[in-house]
């Protein structure tokens, strides 16, 4: 069965590659190089020659049960393998892996491990379509072109997802990075911004810093930053290259245009903490933005942020206080309240181990110290439990509160049936 399975992938690849030769001596002949359906042909065959190492037949996503209803070849061989966490199941074939996840039984990845050729025959097609759409000088291919340009994308997003889930990073930002002049041409005149960034993202990850700056500075230029998180992962490329006043620069735009934004303003802290610089500047544009808009609860809570990160709590809570009193809508600031008592009772509990054994009255005082935070935090922690709908905040008030609440559960029953209805709730939502 193996011999025979790699014979016929052997005269498959080379139907594939006479074809494409076939195709590519037309677009050197000077009398059909000059028509559009030449290259059109061309770029078929390219695009049919990757389909046949990837299959046509069925898709990244889909289910192993959909795979099997499709895929009409056997296996060479399989293996099962964990890879960053994950178990896959692995089908190997004459030209590709097939990656299952374990988990979810979903094809999470196709890997060509035995490419019918050197060249890159998708980015060949997309090329081979762009020279047909120059051609087409009244635009009667115009649809035709589309329909295949956008083939080629989806082709190149699969592929670089499939290898950023499996860790191929270097191959994901390559074939991201091809996917973009599929529709950024003058055939479709589109920029897909989320692939942009997807670009930005992988080569960041691999370190390649002159590429992710390219597109993270496109993705803001084009207005999708992700409500400033774009701005912030640039800043950090340019501080780590040195670029102080670069990064400085990019933060405070960001700032501007996304004042409550919290990857922003910490940034922005840290950048002028490191660079020794003061932290009221960031507290000048925050009053400058409140004075614009004076009844903006998350301006108010953002000043609040920056007390809480350069360390002044009681500061911090003034001002989440007073976001709140704003906006009693305004959830983040009455959870931010219950948060900073909460984290104030950490450090003192930190203090406390810190001390001699022999501190008895030291550690009486800081023990005092300690509770009472607790207790401040439960009336702010429950009143932002009962006002929201956010999963998320719920799950951080829940955890909290189960903890304060254990801590006293003795001291009455309230607090006992506290902790008894925090831990439901997080059993029921999933959190250990």
């Amino acid at each position: 069965m193996l011999a025979v399975a790699v014979a016929a992938g052997a005269q498959n690849k080379d139907q594939l590659l006479s074809s494409i030769s076939k195709a590519e001596a037309a677009t050197q002949n000077e009398k059909k190089a000059s028509n559009p359906n030449t290259w059109i042909k061309y770029g078929d065959a390219l695009y049919k020659a990757y389909e046949a190492m990837v299959s046509p037949d069925y898709r990244v996503g889909w289910s192993a049960t959909e795979v099997a209803m499709f895929n009409t070849q056997m296996p060479l061989s399989n293996e099962q393998k964990e890879i960053n966490g994950v178990q896959y199941y692995i089908e190997h074939y004459a030209f590709r892996d097939l990656y299952y996840n374990l988990n979810t039984q979903v094809l999470d990845a196709i890997v060509i491990t035995q490419p019918i050729s050197e060249d890159n025959l998708l980015a060949e097609a997309r090329d081979a379509y762009l020279k047909a759409a120059e051609l087409d000088a009244k635009g009667s291919k115009t649809k035709a072109i589309t329909e295949k340009l956008m083939n080629v994308q989806g082709r190149f997003i699969e592929y670089a997802s499939g290898n950023y889930t499996l860790g191929n990073y270097e191959v994901a930002a390559e074939n991201f990075e091809n996917s973009l002049s599929c529709v950024d041409n003058p055939v479709i005149n589109k920029v897909d911004t989320m692939m942009v960034y997807n670009t930005g993202l992988v080569y960041n990850a691999i370190g390649n810093n002159d590429k992710a700056k390219k597109y993270y500075t496109q993705c803001i230029e084009l207005g999708y930053d992700a409500n400033g998180e774009i701005s912030s992962s640039l800043a950090s490329i340019l501080m780590a290259e040195g670029d102080i006043e670069g990064a400085k620069a990019c933060l405070n735009a960001a700032f501007q245009k996304y004042p409550a934004s919290q990857s922003v303003l910490v940034a922005l802290i840290n950048l002028y903490i490191e660079s020794n610089d003061d932290p009221q500047k960031i507290l000048d544009l925050i009053h400058a933005a409140q004075a614009n808009e004076p009844d903006n609860a998350s301006l108010v809570y953002a000043e609040g942020n920056v007390y809480f990160n350069t360390g002044d709590l009681e500061k911090a809570i003034e001002y989440y206080k007073k976001s709140y009193e704003i906006d009693p809508t305004y959830v983040y600031g009455i959870y931010a309240v219950g948060n900073t008592y909460f984290e104030m009772a950490v450090d003192v509990q930190d203090e406390m181990d810190k001390l001699d054994l022999r501190d008895v009255e030291g550690y009486e005082k800081l023990l005092a110290e300690f509770e009472q935070d607790l207790m401040n935090s439960i009336e702010p922690f429950e009143k932002a439990f009962a006002m929201t709908d956010d999963q998320d905040v719920k799950v951080a008030v829940a955890s909290a509160l189960k903890q304060v609440y254990f801590r006293f559960r003795e001291k009455g029953p309230e607090y006992a049936e506290g902790h008894a209805k925090y831990e439901a709730f997080l059993k029921e939502a999933g959190v250990e």
